[in-house]
């Protein structure tokens, strides 16, 4: 099992470049189209689709404002990592004792309230080609599925508001946006239930994930026709088996 750049370390990546990659599933999704077929695309939404390093960014900077502290001197944007922890790291601050850790802890709850919540979804940015890339296939006739490890009490309807507004095609035909129906629903089980499903609806032509093990799983789940895509920004530490057969891309440009 591994974690992170290990993991990637560990998996084997068609030999591709992220433009092949992305050429390829428009091919495959055309094919389909050919067969006279419905074709399906997952996507997963943070760390894939979107950028959401400026969420948490304009979090921490409302948290330091609010607590009129100085232990984060000239945080930027690009100080943020996938957790709060890997800011802390990144600065050489105790995660574990001291005055450092009980900041820690309290800007661990502020930032988590926030970020699971509607607030501040606005500030997400698509990774590059991304809009275009959805806009692509959904024209050509595919079925683009969202699907997310956000929940719908706290974060259905910023997640729409912002779909909508950056110009995603949503809330209408031949899209579904799937968000967990309450938050501490694993994210494995419920991606893994959802893509069962998704596999009814079509041919899933491919899934897009950044957390390893949602891919591994996700992939036993739809087998070897779909393209299993890792987008590789940042994911969790939580260990997964090395994959096998997986694509990999860093941005959306053909």
């Amino acid at each position: 099992m591994y974690i992170r750049n290990e993991w990637i370390k560990n998996t084997e990546f068609h030999p591709h470049s992220t433009s092949e990659v992305l050429q390829e599933v428009i091919k495959r999704t055309q094919k389909v189209l050919d067969d006279k077929k419905l074709p399906v695309l997952i996507f997963d939404l943070d760390s894939t689709l979107f950028h959401v390093s400026p969420r948490s960014f304009e979090i921490m900077k409302s948290w330091i404002q609010a607590s009129a502290i100085s232990i984060l001197p000239n945080l930027k944007e690009e100080d943020m990592g996938y957790s709060i922890e890997d800011i802390w790291v990144k600065r050489g601050l105790s995660t574990e004792t001291g005055e450092s850790f009980k900041y820690l802890k309290e800007a661990k709850e502020y930032w988590r309230t926030r970020f699971f919540s509607s607030e501040y979804i606005h500030h997400d940015v698509p990774h590059e080609g991304a809009l275009q890339f959805v806009k692509r296939v959904y024209e050509m006739g595919a079925k683009v599925v969202y699907l997310t490890g956000r929940d719908v009490p706290l974060m259905a309807f910023g997640t729409v508001d912002h779909l909508r507004n950056l110009g995603f095609p949503v809330e209408v035909e031949r899209t579904r946006l799937i968000l967990k129906p309450k938050r501490h629903i694993d994210d494995l089980v419920f991606k893994t239930d959802v893509c069962k499903i998704a596999a009814e609806w079509g041919e899933v032509v491919a899934s897009f994930e950044n957390e390893p093990k949602n891919l591994v799983a996700m992939q036993k789940a739809l087998g070897p026709k779909t393209m299993h895509i890792f987008y590789e920004s940042v994911s969790s530490d939580h260990a997964s088996a090395a994959g096998k057969e997986v694509y990999k891309i860093n941005n959306f440009l053909i």
